[in-house]
């Protein structure tokens, strides 16, 4: 869907701008993604965000170097989040009166013509995302999409709850494999998130500071740092005596799951279905056309995010369905080594903060080793001196 501009050598150079410059990346943001880990990587989702909303609603070669342009500047002087996607979406509303041929914008029929336009283009004819994994396009493209019917290990999860119950851990892993829904959203961003946190009862399970405290290396599950993912979870049932049975079910599970979830190269994957499809629309036109604020603003209330967990039970067939697949923002790396010097930094941090907490316990026993130690052998050569 996006490939037209995705190949373009300026949306290519200001990806990689997205990726590697700070002044790009590094914003203030409010997103809250069920409790998960979010970073810089949502820059590049909003940039994703913005060609969906250009190629749905304006689609016009000659417009999309001034829209670039105006993006890229977006990016450099705002530093926040929420104000870029306010941005773009009053560039949107901008070329669409340009696209349009509108001198005044703000008289009535110009404002409704401007909204009853976008609302047809991006909500009547738009679409709700799913983000799901790669590993299951092949399938999706060849029988549809039916929630929860593809290659997993659901009884073992359940087999695996029971043996954290054993251990006294209640809904470690947090699903209902019995329930048949998945979930759509009408937000490119969190599709993104969605997709590289699919499935989300699995990686919650592996980040779960409810039960394994503070993880350092938060972005290790998006950057696909096995080693560094696993860890949390190895210290956990350590630290619980787990016996060594029951830590080989629940790691082989988890490494059969990660494999399954990495048998391709990873990319964000985007199920994308007409919001007719999926529910009716309870986005009513009205409520946009009776607002007397700012064209622009109107644009950007319409334009924005409104529905984040859509439930869904029945299935798609694979010709209403597009899918959308996007790179990611770290690109891969060599994993072994990055892991194994992570993982070093990792126990020296886990280190320092054992000794911080216990180091004056740790100093006294040292102590008290040495006063033994010096009467063992005060006694011992006052035995052989007899």
């Amino acid at each position: 869907m996006l490939d037209s501009y995705l190949i373009r050598e300026d949306v290519k150079k200001l990806i990689k701008e997205i990726r590697t410059s700070d002044r790009y990346f590094r914003k203030m943001s409010s997103l809250v993604v069920h409790d998960l880990y979010t970073s810089y990587e949502e820059a590049l989702y909003i940039f994703y965000d913005a060609l969906f909303k250009y190629k749905i609603i304006i689609n016009d070669i000659y417009l999309f170097p001034e829209y670039l342009e105006q993006i890229e500047k977006l990016y450099r002087k705002l530093d926040n989040y929420d104000d870029i996607r306010f941005g773009i979406n009053k560039l949107i509303c901008r070329l669409l009166i340009v696209k349009l041929d509108i001198k005044n914008p703000e008289t009535k029929d110009n404002r409704d013509t401007i909204i009853k336009y976008i609302y047809k283009k991006y909500i009547v004819d738009g679409y709700f995302i799913h983000g799901f994994s790669n590993t299951y396009i092949e399938k999706i493209e060849k029988d549809g999409f039916t929630p929860e019917i593809y290659e997993n290990y659901y009884d073992r999860f359940n087999d695996v709850n029971k043996v954290f119950a054993k251990n006294n851990v209640v809904n470690m892993i947090p699903k209902k494999f019995s329930e048949k829904k998945v979930f759509f959203t009408d937000d490119i961003v969190l599709g993104c998130y969605y997709s590289m946190y699919s499935p989300l009862y699995f990686s919650k399970f592996l980040m779960n500071e409810e039960y394994y405290g503070k993880i350092r290396q938060r972005d290790s599950y998006l950057k696909d740092r096995y080693s560094l993912v696993i860890s949390p979870l190895k210290r956990f049932m350590s630290n619980n005596l787990f016996n060594e049975k029951d830590r080989k079910v629940i790691l082989d599970l988890v490494k059969d799951e990660w494999d399954l979830l990495h048998r391709e190269d990873r990319r964000i994957s985007l199920l994308l279905v007409k919001r007719s499809v999926i529910s009716d629309n309870n986005t009513k036109i009205d409520e946009f056309l009776s607002d007397t604020n700012d064209i622009y603003e109107v644009v950007d209330r319409l334009l924005n995010p409104k529905y984040n967990n859509i439930s869904y039970s029945d299935s798609i067939s694979k010709n209403d369905i597009k899918i959308l697949t996007l790179d990611l923002f770290y690109e891969k790396k060599d994993d072994d080594k990055d892991n194994s010097e992570d993982i070093d930094k990792l126990n020296e941090e886990v280190g320092t903060e054992f000794l911080n907490k216990y180091g004056s316990v740790s100093y006294l026993l040292l102590l008290g080793s040495l006063f033994i130690t010096l009467g063992v052998i005060f006694t011992i050569f006052k035995v052989i001196g007899g």
